[in-house]
C-alpha cells in the first residue's frame, strides 16, 4: 500500500511542477499548454547533466546531487517568475473550476488506458517479451553498481566500456532517483505510475495538438478537445487481433499497452506530434523556433535515441511544409529538397532494411484501419477546407516520401542505424496519421451537426473503440477479467513467487554475490514468465548466468562469454528430471563456471542435496501453481 501512495505523491508532483514550471516559461494558463511545455522544460534540463554524466560514467550519487539541484533552481525559477508576474499568473476559483471542466476528460482516459495495460499481463509476466530485464534491471541497479553505465544489468556483470547510444537513454537514471527517494518497489513504480504518467502525457499532446490546430478555426470546439484522445483506445487492441485481422500491422505495437514506461515510447508515440503542435502553424522559421526544436529535441533524444530519425523527418517535412509557396520563400523548401536528394546520394543505401520497410507499409495500405482513416481525410478536405488541414496532410505524405523514394530514404536509414528503428519510426508516423485524422474527424462532426450530435458522436466512438480493445482479448490470451485478478492477485505487478524468490535468494547469499542457473522460463498464473532474465530486478545479489544466452557477455569478459544455450539446455534436462544422472551431465558446467547455487521448479522435488549443493529454502504459491527450490554450494 505504501508503494502506491509513494507512487500517487509521485504523480501528482510530477504534474503540479511540470505545470507550474510550463505556466513560468509561457505565462500561460492553460492547462495542456503549461503542462507539456514544462515536461520538455523539465526534461531537458535533467538531459543536459544526466547525459553528461553517463558520458563521463560519474558515480549515481552525482546524479542524484544534479537531480536535487536541478529542481532547486526550476523552483527558485518559478517562483521568481510568479513574483514578478503576480498579476498575469494569478490562478483564481473561477479559473479552475473551468480548468477541471475542460480538462477532467484527459484525467478519464488516461486512467482507462492504464486498466487496459492491465489486460496484457500476459505479455507484463513475459516481462515485455524479455526486455524488461534490462530496463527494470537498470532502474533498480544504478544507484548500487560501481559502473552502472556500462553494466550487463540482466545478467549482473560488468561489461564492455565501450560507447554505445544507451549514453543517451537517462529516463532510467531519472527513474532510479525517483524510486530511491520514494523508496518504491521498482515494478510498481513502472507498471503503474511510469505507465499512467506517459499515458496522460499523450493524451494531454493529443489535446494540445487539438488546440494548436482545429480550435483556432472555431474557438467553441475547445470544450470538446479534451475528448479527441479516446482515438487511443484503438491502439489498445492486442497486437496478435490487430494483425490476424487486418487492422493494424505496426513495429513493436504491443509496447503501446504493455511498457508505455518505456522511456522509446514518448519519441515514438508523440514525436511527430511534438513537432507538428509546435511549428506547423508558422509563416517562418526563426531562431527562436530552431532553439525550441533543439530543446525539443535533446529532451526526446533523452528518452530513446530512436527519437533523432523521428525529429529529423518531422522538422524537414514541416519545414518545407512551412515554405511550400510560389514566391521567393518556396525556394527555402526548394533548397532543403535538393539537400536531402544530395544527401542521400551520398549515404549509403541498405535494400534488406528498404524491403523491411516497404512490406510494413504494404501491409498497413491494404489495412482496414488505413483505408477507413483515407476516407476521413477525403472527409476533412471537403468539409473543412482549412490550411491547416493541407499542411498537416502534406507532412505526413512527405515523410512517407522520405521513407519510400529511393535514395532519399537513404538519410533517414542511417539516422536510424537499425532495421526495427526505421520501422519504429514508420510506427510513430501511422499514430500521428490515425490521431490527426480522427482530430480532424471529430472537428468535421462538430461544423456539420449539434452539439448534441457531436456528444453523441464521442460517446459512440468511445464506446466502440473499447469494445473493440476489449474484445480483443477473448479467445486469444484468457479473458480481460483473468488478467484483471491476477494483477490484484499481485500487487507488486510481478509474481509473487518470483518476487520471494528473489528475497529467499539474497537471504541464502548473505551479502555476497551468488552465481546462479535457474529455468529461462517458468508458467506461473497460468502465463509464460521469463525467470532467468528478470532475477536481477527482483534479487540484490544473484547473477543470473542462466540470462546470458538472451543478454550476451561480452568477449571482455573471458569465463561467462562463453556460457551458451546448449549450457543452459544441459542445466534445463536437468531442471525437468531431477535425477542423479542428469546432474552428473551438469557438473562439468557447474564446474567450468563456478556456478555456486541452482534454482528448481516443480512440487515434486524431494530431494535435499545433489553432491555438495544443499536445499536452503523453497517458494511455494499454490495459487499460480508455481514451486521453487533453492540450492546453494557448502
Amino acid at each position: 500500500m505504501l508503494d502506491y501512495i509513494c507512487g500517487f505523491l509521485y504523480l501528482f508532483w510530477i504534474l503540479c511542477f511540470c505545470y507550474f514550471l510550463g505556466t513560468a516559461i509561457t505565462n500561460k494558463k492553460s492547462f495542456t499548454t503549461s503542462f507539456l511545455v514544462g515536461y520538455i522544460g523539465y526534461s531537458f534540463v535533467l538531459a543536459i547533466g544526466f547525459i553528461i554524466i553517463q558520458f563521463l560514467g560519474l558515480p549515481w550519487m552525482v546524479a542524484l546531487i544534479y537531480f536535487i539541484l536541478s529542481i532547486l533552481i526550476m523552483i527558485i525559477f518559478i517562483v521568481y517568475r510568479y513574483r514578478t508576474k503576480k498579476n498575469e499568473l494569478k490562478i483564481t476559483k473561477g479559473e479552475i473550476v473551468n480548468g477541471f471542466k475542460n480538462n477532467y476528460a484527459l484525467f478519464i482516459i488516461a486512467f482507462i488506458l492504464l486498466i487496459l495495460s492491465f489486460a496484457n499481463v500476459h505479455i507484463m509476466w513475459l516481462n515485455n517479451h524479455l526486455d524488461d530485464g534490462y530496463y527494470i534491471g537498470r532502474i533498480s541497479h544504478l544507484a548500487s553498481y560501481k559502473n552502472p553505465y556500462y553494466y550487463n544489468f540482466p545478467v549482473g556483470l560488468d561489461d564492455q566500456h565501450v560507447f554505445n547510444s544507451y549514453l543517451f537513454d537517462v529516463w532510467e537514471l531519472e527513474a532510479s532517483v525517483y524510486i530511491n527517494i520514494l523508496r518504491m518497489n521498482v515494478f510498481v513504480f513502472c507498471r503503474v505510475f511510469l505507465n499512467l504518467q506517459n499515458y496522460f502525457l499523450l493524451v494531454v499532446t493529443v489535446c494540445e495538438f487539438t488546440k494548436q490546430t482545429v480550435c483556432k478555426l472555431n474557438d467553441e470546439f475547445r470544450k470538446y478537445a479534451q475528448w479527441t484522445p479516446i482515438i487511443l483506445f484503438i491502439f489498445t487492441i492486442i497486437m496478435v487481433v490487430a494483425t490476424s485481422f487486418n487492422l493494424m500491422a505496426l513495429q513493436d505495437y504491443w509496447q503501446f499497452s504493455s511498457a508505455m514506461y518505456l522511456g522509446s515510447s514518448i519519441p515514438r508515440t508523440m514525436g511527430i506530434l511534438w513537432v507538428l503542435l509546435f511549428f506547423i502553424d508558422n509563416d517562418k522559421i526563426t531562431i527562436k523556433h530552431i532553439l525550441q526544436l533543439i530543446i525539443m529535441s535533446v529532451a526526446l533524444v533523452s528518452k530513446s535515441s530512436i527519437a533523432i530519425p523521428i525529429v529529423f523527418v518531422a522538422a524537414i517535412a514541416t519545414l518545407i511544409s512551412v515554405y511550400t509557396q510560389f514566391n521567393k520563400k518556396g525556394l527555402i523548401a526548394i533548397g532543403t529538397l535538393v539537400l536531402l536528394v544530395l544527401l542521400g546520394l551520398i549515404l549509403p543505401n541498405n535494400d534488406q532494411t528498404f524491403a523491411f520497410v516497404w512490406d510494413m507499409y504494404k501491409s498497413n495500405f491494404k489495412s482496414i484501419v488505413f483505408l477507413s482513416f483515407v476516407l476521413v481525410y477525403i472527409f476533412a478536405f471537403v468539409v473543412i477546407r482549412k490550411r491547416i488541414v493541407f499542411k498537416i496532410t502534406e507532412v505526413l505524405v512527405l515523410i512517407i516520401g522520405f521513407m519510400l523514394i529511393p535514395g532519399l530514404c537513404n538519410v533517414y536509414q542511417t539516422l536510424s542505424v537499425y532495421f526495427f528503428v526505421c520501422l519504429r519510426v514508420l510506427t510513430c508516423l501511422f499514430y500521428t496519421l490515425y490521431i490527426a485524422g480522427f482530430v480532424f474527424l471529430l472537428y468535421g462532426v462538430f461544423t456539420l451537426t449539434s452539439k448534441t450530435l457531436t456528444k453523441a458522436f464521442i460517446l459512440f466512438m468511445s464506446v466502440l473503440f473499447l469494445s473493440m480493445s476489449c474484445l480483443s482479448y477473448y479467445g486469444t490470451h484468457k479473458s480481460m477479467i483473468h488478467s484483471m485478478k491476477v494483477v490484484m492477485q499481485n500487487p507488486r505487478l510481478v509474481p509473487n513467487s518470483i518476487y520471494e524468490l528473489g528475497q529467499k535468494i539474497d537471504k541464502a547469499a548473505d551479502g555476497e554475490k551468488l552465481y546462479t542457473l535457474m529455468p529461462q522460463f517458468v508458467t506461473t498464473d497460468t502465463y509464460l514468465t521469463s525467470l532467468a532474465t528478470i532475477a536481477t530486478s527482483v534479487s540484490d545479489d544473484v547473477i543470473s548466468v542462466s540470462a546470458i544466452p538472451r543478454y550476451a557477455v561480452s568477449s571482455v569478459n573471458k569465463v561467462y562469454s562463453k556460457f551458451t544455450l546448449d549450457d543452459q539446455n544441459v542445466f534445463e534436462n536437468f531442471n525437468v528430471n531431477k535425477n542423479q544422472e542428469s546432474f552428473d551431465e551438469l557438473v562439468p558446467i557447474l564446474d567450468e563456471f563456478s556456478i555456486q547455487c541452482f534454482v528448481l521448479e516443480g512440487k515434486d522435488n524431494t530431494q535435499d542435496s545433489y553432491n555438495e549443493y544443499y536445499k536452503v529454502d523453497t517458494v511455494n504459491d499454490d495459487r499460480a501453481g508455481t514451486y521453487y527450490s533453492i540450492y546453494v554450494k557448502r
